[in-house]
Formats: C-alpha cells, structure tokens, sequence
C-alpha cells in the first residue's frame, strides 16, 4: 500500500510547496518593510536562545517585508493603538513611522519609477514657465529622519543605504537642467541653540522654513528676496505637545519645542486682497488646508507655490511680504490644477513636495527610460 494515496500526493506538494515560501524569501532580494530592529543574534544566542535568537528570527524571516507592511495596514484598519507609529531617538525627540518615511530617509526604499514621474512633471512645469518668460523652482522640504539623521536610533541608522531617492532626484534635476534646491545642507546645519525641526511634531521650524525660502529665491535668481532671520524673528518661545506625542499616545516631555516669535513687518499685519475666480475648491482630500490667493499692495514678484503643510503656513509671512500677489495651492500628489498657473500667471513658480510624499499618484505606471532613469 502507498505511503500516499494517488489523490493526496498533489496535496502534499501543495503543503511542502506553501512551508517552503518562507525559505525561498530569504534567498530572495530584500523587499521593503517595516524597519529592522535587531541586526545580528546576540551573544553566545544558544544560551536562552528563546529569548536572545527569537527578536532577530522576527526580524530577518522569509518575506518580511510584504508580511509585516501588511500587517501594518490591518491594524490601522482595525483601529488599532497607534505607538508604532513613531520612534524614539537618541536624545527623546520622535520620528514618524508613516508612509515609510524612515526606510525612505535611509536608502531602504527607493522607487525608480516614483523619482522618474516626479522628473517628467518637473519638465512639464519648467517648460510651462519658460515659454512664459517666468523662473521654475524645484525642492523638497526634508524628511525629519532626513534631517536629523544623527539623532535616529543606532539600529536604524546602522541600516542606511545610498543613494536615497532625494540624492536621485537632486541627480536627475541637475542632470535634466531643472533648478533644484537641496535642502538637506541648510538643515544640517541645525544645533541644540538654533534647532531646525521640532522634536515633537513631524514640521520643521519657521527658521528652517525661512532658510529655505532664502534658499529657493536665490534660486530662482532673486536673492534680493530674501529675509535674514534678525529682521524675521524677535525670540522665541516655549512650545508645548506636538502632534507626534498625539500619535504615540504620550504626554508632554521635556525639553519642549521651541517657536519663532515673527516680528513686523515681516510677520505682519499684512493688508492683502483676495483673489477671485483663480483657485477652485480644493481637491477631494485636501480641503482641511485651505486655497490661498491675494494681492499684497506692495510691488514684488508674482509667486505661486505647489507644496504642502511645510510651506503653507511656514512661507505665509515671507510670501505676504516679498510678493505682489501669493497663491499656495496643495500638490495633491502632482495632480493640482494645472490651469491655476495659467489664470494667475507667476512669475516664480515652485513645487515644493515634502520628501516623503515626493512621488504622483499612480506613478507605479510610470515606465523608466533605457538605463534605468
């Protein structure tokens, strides 16, 4: 009598087949997932291997990836309490956990297709601006883990990986002849005196925001524009909660955060007039930022910028008192409204994508060029 019964054997290999997946993945490239926690066993891992070899099998099995970044998704669905999605740092400041930000921060997730879409709209608007006789401006506002890299865990930051998708877009505009501001000297910068980022929260600062508006109207080849920080800011002041610390579930810590206390003219009051029949009402999505669109009464450029909640309200001030007439619209994942740069016709237009969210929608569908992009 057979071991196995002719219409069982199928089934056996179907059994065999599905326990062997996990050992095919870990022959297989790294996929992207969550960050790893444990890197090597720890020592002598045979004694108590229970406790000292089981956190590093949980961080290196077959399909770890896929597995985990879908389990991620399950518990959100589900409601579940949001704690994993931050990181402690070194010196107790948070660092967000969502869309990926920290493997994209440190070279572990890298989506070609992704850096190539971004380069086909970067064309599209330096084309459009040229054939207007107006100044395109290209930058990506930091991730936090970008920026403040030195402060990520050991674990994490022993795993970088280079090039990150900002050095492939900061390669791929200087190589397509599109002005680009890296951002990522200016905030290195940062120091326990002069911070660029909030601990707390996922934004950086209105120093760093005023640094980087600086640093796009050089840029765009007004260096006129630009605001030194002594004429911006009077001092500073204490800044209680953050909402990385709603995130995680946690109460205040100390030290807080700090804020930058505007000072006029510069921070206003600012007599401007709203612009009618120029902006729709923002995108499904969108609506909680809120189209902006006003003539100052003052001369300066016309300037329009593309960007999200690290340039609305951080380049309100200087926008309001260098331009002539200020529209703010949300990327919406590359898809604004194009006609919003034909009505108002700028005479500066940025785009200005946090770098976590620097890719279109359905830029998988983008197909790369000969060589790779």
């Amino acid at each position: 009598m057979p071991l196995l019964m002719a219409f069982r054997r199928w089934w056996a290999v179907i059994f065999v087949a599905l326990l062997s997946l996990p050992t095919i993945g870990l022959l297989l490239p790294a996929m992207p997932g969550p960050m790893r926690t444990v890197l090597a066993p720890e020592a002598r891992w045979w004694e108590h291997a229970s406790e000292r070899l089981d956190p590093y099998i949980n961080n290196v099995f077959g399909f770890r990836g896929p597995v985990l970044t879908a389990h991620r998704r399950y518990l959100r669905f589900i409601g579940s309490p949001p704690g994993t999605r931050v990181v402690d740092g070194t010196d107790g400041s948070l660092f967000l956990r969502d869309n990926n930000a920290l493997e994209q921060s440190i070279g572990q997730l890298v989506r070609l297709q992704g850096v190539e879409r971004l380069a086909i709209l970067a064309e599209e608007l330096q084309q459009k601006m040229a054939a207007s006789g107006g100044t395109f401006v290209l930058t990506l506002p930091p991730n936090a883990a970008t920026a403040r890299f030195d402060k990520l865990p050991d674990y994490i930051r022993a795993q970088r990986h280079q090039p990150t998708e900002y050095d492939l877009v900061a390669a791929r505009m200087k190589r397509d002849g599109i002005t680009f501001v890296d951002l990522r000297p200016i905030v290195d910068e940062s120091t326990a005196s002069d911070p660029l980022y909030y601990r707390y929260d996922t934004h950086w600062n209105a120093l760093a925001g005023l640094l980087a508006f600086n640093a796009v109207m050089d840029a765009a080849g007004r260096p006129e524009l630009a605001i030194p920080p002594s004429l911006a800011f009077s001092g500073t002041k204490r800044r209680p909660g953050g909402d990385l610390l709603r995130v995680a579930g946690v109460p205040d810590r100390e030290p807080a955060d700090v804020d930058y206390v505007w000072k006029p003219p510069v921070g206003g009051p600012h007599d401007t007039t709203p612009l009618e029949g120029i902006v729709g009402p923002p995108p499904r999505g969108t609506e909680n930022y809120g189209f902006n669109a006003y003539t100052t009464g003052h001369a300066g450029p016309r300037i329009m910028v593309i960007g999200d909640s690290f340039t609305q309200g951080f380049w309100s001030n200087p926008l309001a008192y260098r331009a002539s007439a200020v529209i703010w619209i949300h990327h919406n994942a590359c898809e604004f409204d194009r006609g919003v740069i034909d009505r108002f016709k700028p005479d500066i237009l940025i785009y200005a994508p946090t770098e976590r969210f620097l890719t279109c929608k359905n830029w998988s569908r983008t197909p790369l060029p000969a060589g790779g992009g």
